[in-house]
């Protein structure tokens, strides 16, 4: 199949922005993309007739458009995965008081679908849409565990893995030993990787084929963590992802499952 090089260029341009990025300059994307800032400009502006994108004259910055409102609207009547888990995962959050996220692999990264939020003052907050990397945190080495083979390597040994906290593991061998361990558990728990304070419980939803399709997260500051209730959100979590694993069409009969409402 014949790939449009002008095309994968927008869609490149196009994923520069994110909600911690949702204004860039003409020399800000050619820096992230490595494409000349003629091109840039010239792609831009083509977005920017097609109502793709919007330019602040005054600050000379370009937002995402309208057209992706428009777009928003159509996929919001579709019914997702985030729509399917939002019940369980809103149990899930009543049963434990912390907050509960989805996330789903992208592009070697994990993007959060869907978040509930905590019962507590003090509470871990996750916002839908965030990037993060899958290398550190129980809800990235869920999605990575879970991989073919091939793509958990390639994304592992194809550049250095970045050092959030002390805790986070860079060395490729021992992160897939780790792996391996939450493959054998069938879930996944972490302290402090990402950042200081925290900690998560995550199990995977799988698909009919055994597919990775999502990983279900119970999230919170370390403080309110005792070892009972550790013990009784890893039976929570895992109870909530098998929920939304048949709700998405897993005809595997489930064994075993724990009740925990």
């Amino acid at each position: 199949m014949k790939i449009i090089k002008s095309v994968e260029k927008a869609v490149d341009i196009l994923s520069c922005f994110t909600i911690e990025s949702p204004s860039l300059s003409v020399s800000e994307i050619s820096a992230m993309t490595g494409f000349t800032q003629s091109s840039v400009s010239r792609i831009l502006a083509t977005l920017e007739k097609k109502r793709c994108m919007e330019r602040d004259l005054g600050r000379g910055k370009y937002r995402l458009g309208v057209k992706f409102h428009q777009w928003k609207s159509i996929m919001s009547q579709e019914v997702g995965i985030a729509d399917l888990a939002r019940p369980a995962m809103e149990k899930l959050r009543d049963f434990c008081g912390e907050e509960v996220s989805l996330y789903v692999p992208n592009e070697g990264r994990r993007i959060c679908v869907e978040a509930v939020k905590s019962r507590h003052g003090i509470a871990r907050v996750t916002q839908v849409g965030k990037i993060l990397p899958l290398h550190c945190g129980a809800s990235g080495k869920v999605l990575l565990a879970f991989m073919p083979e091939k793509e958990r390597r390639e994304i592992i040994y194809r550049k250095p893995l970045e050092k959030f906290t002390p805790k986070t593991i860079t060395d490729p061998d021992e992160l897939e030993a780790d792996l391996e361990q939450i493959r054998r558990q069938g879930y996944a728990v972490s302290f402090e990787e990402r950042e200081a304070g925290n900690y998560s419980v995550v199990a995977p939803i799988l698909g009919n084929s055994g597919k990775i399709l999502a990983s279900l997260s119970i999230c919170g500051p370390l403080f309110r963590l005792s070892d009972e209730q550790l013990e009784k959100n890893k039976a929570a979590a895992l109870d909530a992802a098998r929920e939304i694993s048949l709700a998405l069409g897993r005809s595997e009969r489930v064994e075993g499952a724990q009740q925990w409402s």
